[in-house]
């Protein structure tokens, strides 16, 4: 599915209202240094046989920690994804998903033609992806930005342009 596509068409948007940024690594980073700060104190608890299962549950806990913070900081640095950034709000904007069946494809490209995304988003998920809607929408303000796709040939292709509500 080309969600990039969809992101393109966000950034291009005149006073770059949406631009493309990485994701912060100050959470992974707290989390590795959390599981660094569990592995020194478990160097501080007394190595008796009644403290032999709280000494294995921080290890394992801080290594876990700390694997997972290092992983998500690396992949952070090291990859070229960059997610949708609102500027005015300052903000990163929310990615939702909603799949419907084929039957329901002209009703939902009339709600988001219309821009009723509290309509859409009230309608039960049929978990079935033969018309799936992207919305992307930022938690503090009203805008919106919402693209409707239908599964074709092996592949989820976009039918209508995105539509945008400020």
């Amino acid at each position: 599915m080309k969600h990039y596509d969809m992101c393109e068409a966000l950034y291009a948007l005149p006073g770059g209202v949406v631009q493309p940024r990485r994701k912060p690594v100050t959470v992974p980073m707290l989390v590795a240094i959390v599981g660094v700060v569990m592995l020194v104190l478990n160097s501080m608890i007394p190595a008796e046989a009644e403290y032999a299962n709280l000494k294995s549950a921080v290890v394992l806990f801080g290594a876990v920690f700390v694997a997972v913070g290092v992983v998500i900081c690396v992949v952070r640095l090291s990859g070229n994804s960059n997610s949708p950034w609102h500027v005015q709000d300052g903000c990163f904007l929310k990615k939702e998903e909603l799949k419907f069946v084929k039957e329901r494809s002209s009703h939902v490209r009339d709600l988001v033609r219309k821009g009723d995304f509290t309509t859409l988003r009230s309608l039960p998920d049929d978990g079935v992806s033969a018309v799936t809607v992207v919305i992307y929408s930022s938690p503090r303000s009203g805008f919106c930005a919402a693209q409707v796709f239908e599964y074709f040939d092996l592949e989820l292709r976009p039918v209508d342009e995105v539509k945008i509500v400020q």
